[in-house]
C-alpha cells in the first residue's frame, strides 16, 4: 500500500508555526510522509491567520493554491481565518474540511513539535484576555491557557535530544504564562536547569507582563539577548484608545530595566500606524518616542479594521497619510537596524546555523556564512561578525 502524504502550509505568527510543527509530528506518528509541495500531497493542511487584512489575503492565496493542484488533494483549512469565517472558507471550491481552533487544539494536544527548520519553536501558552481594541485574535483563541511546566520541560528536553540548539518559547500572550504559582520566570528557570549547550529565545512579550523576576532571569546569557515588545504607539491617548494596559513612560522604564540586565540586547517593537484618532501630532509623538529609545528595529503595521470588532469610535486616518507614516517609520527602522548591527562588526557572538549559508546570532543578527565556515545546520557556534557591503558575514573563529 502506498504511504499517504501530506503538506502543511502556514501563514502568520510563531504560534501558528509551532502548531504546524506539532501537526507535522502527529502525522509522522500516524505513518504519513510530510512533503514540501502540495503537488506531491494526498492531503494539504493550511494553517491560516487573520490578524490583518493582508493576513487574510495571504491565507486565501495559500488555500486557492492548494485547491488548484492538478491531482486534487484533500484540502483541510485550519487556524484563525477558519475560526473567524468558516462559511467563507467552505465556499472556496476545492476545500474539503474546515477545522475550528478547538478542533486544531484537540488534534495536536500533547504532541511535541517536530520542526522542519534549524531552530525549534515551542508553544507554552495560548489565549489572551487583554481585549485590545484592534485585536481579533484574542477573541478567536479564547481565554489564557498554559501548558504545565512538566509537559513543557519534557518537550524541551526532547527537542534538545533531537539536536536543536535554540528553542523559541512562544504563546499568544507569553508573559501571562501561569502553572499554579509558577510564572514565565519560573518556567524559564526550570528549562535553564537542563539547557547546557543550547539557548532559549523568548518570543514577543507584552510590556505589562514583564516583572522583576523575569528581568532578573533574562540576565542569564543562555537566554538570547533579543526581546520583542509590542509598543503600538508612543502617544498615551492612542494607547488608551487601543485599550493597552501601560503608558509610554512605563515602556521607557521597562526598556531601561532590560538594558541594565542585558546591555547588548537587541530590543524591537511593534508599532501600529494609522489607528483611528491618530493625529499628525500623536504620530509625531510616537516618532520622537521611538527615536529616544535604544531600539534595534521596529515592525511597523498599518491599522487594519477587523470584522467582529465593531466600528472604531474615532475618525479613521486617511490612507495616504497612513502610507506616508508607515514609510517614514520603516525608513527609521532600517537606519536604527544598521546602527545596531554596526556595534557588533568585529566581535564574536554565538550563532545557530540555519542553513549552509545563513546563521542567526543570539542578539538577532542574521549572518551570511563565509565559505570557510562550513558548519552544519542546527550547530551552535561562535562566529566572528564582519561586513561585506550591506551584508553581515559570519566566519568561524
Amino acid at each position: 500500500m502506498k504511504q499517504p502524504t501530506a503538506a502543511i502550509l502556514t501563514a502568520g505568527c510563531r504560534l501558528n508555526q509551532s502548531e504546524s510543527d506539532a501537526l507535522r509530528h502527529r502525522l509522522a506518528l500516524q505513518g504519513v510522509a510530510v512533503v514540501e509541495s502540495p503537488d506531491e500531497a494526498d492531503t494539504v493542511y493550511i494553517n491560516t491567520c487573520t490578524v490583518t487584512g493582508q493576513a487574510d489575503r495571504s491565507s486565501n492565496q495559500l488555500i486557492r493554491r492548494a485547491c488548484r493542484v492538478e491531482r486534487r488533494p484533500r484540502v483541510v483549512v485550519l487556524g484563525c481565518l477558519a475560526e473567524r469565517a468558516p462559511e467563507q472558507v467552505r465556499q472556496i471550491a476545492g476545500v474539503s474540511e474546515v477545522w475550528s481552533n478547538a478542533r486544531k487544539q484537540a488534534e495536536i494536544s500533547g504532541v511535541t513539535p517536530a520542526p522542519g527548520r534549524s531552530r525549534a519553536i515551542l508553544k507554552v501558552q495560548d489565549g489572551c484576555d487583554r481585549r485590545c481594541s484592534y485585536c481579533i485574535v484574542s477573541r478567536l483563541r479564547g481565554e489564557p491557557k498554559s501548558i504545565p511546566v512538566s509537559e513543557v520541560r519534557a518537550q524541551f528536553e526532547w527537542l534538545l535530544a533531537e539536536g536543536f540548539h535554540e528553542v523559541v518559547l512562544t504563546g499568544l500572550n507569553l508573559g501571562t504564562y501561569r502553572d499554579g504559582e509558577i510564572g514565565l520566570a519560573g518556567l524559564l528557570r526550570s528549562l535553564l536547569a537542563v539547557c547546557h549547550d543550547a539557548r532559549i529565545r523568548l518570543a514577543s512579550l507584552e510590556p505589562d507582563t514583564i516583572g522583576d523576576a523575569l528581568v532578573a532571569t533574562i540576565a542569564d546569557t543562555r537566554v538570547c539577548a533579543h526581546f520583542h515588545l509590542p509598543l503600538q504607539s508612543g502617544d498615551d491617548a492612542v494607547l488608551a484608545s487601543m485599550n493597552r494596559r501601560y503608558r509610554a513612560e512605563d515602556f521607557v522604564r521597562l526598556v531601561g530595566r532590560i538594558i541594565k540586565a542585558r546591555p547588548d540586547a537587541n530590543i524591537g517593537a511593534d508599532v501600529i500606524v494609522g489607528f483611528p484618532g491618530e493625529t499628525e501630532a500623536s504620530f509625531r509623538a510616537t516618532r520622537q518616542f521611538v527615536a529616544d529609545l535604544p531600539l534595534g528595529y521596529l515592525h511597523v503595521f498599518s491599522f487594519s479594521s477587523r470584522p467582529g470588532l465593531g466600528q472604531p469610535r474615532e475618525e479613521p486616518v486617511r490612507q495616504q497619510a497612513a502610507r506616508e507614516r508607515v514609510a517614514e517609520l520603516r525608513a527609521f527602522s532600517d537606519h536604527r537596524r544598521q546602527e545596531y548591527q554596526a556595534r557588533f562588526v568585529g566581535t564574536i557572538r554565538p550563532a545557530v546555523v540555519e542553513t549552509a549559508r545563513m546563521a542567526l546570532t543570539d542578539n538577532y543578527l542574521r549572518l551570511s556564512l563565509t565559505c570557510a565556515a562550513r558548519l552544519e545546520p542546527r550547530t551552535l557556534s561562535s562566529l566572528r561578525i564582519g561586513r561585506d557591503a550591506e551584508v553581515l558575514t559570519g566566519s568561524a573563529c
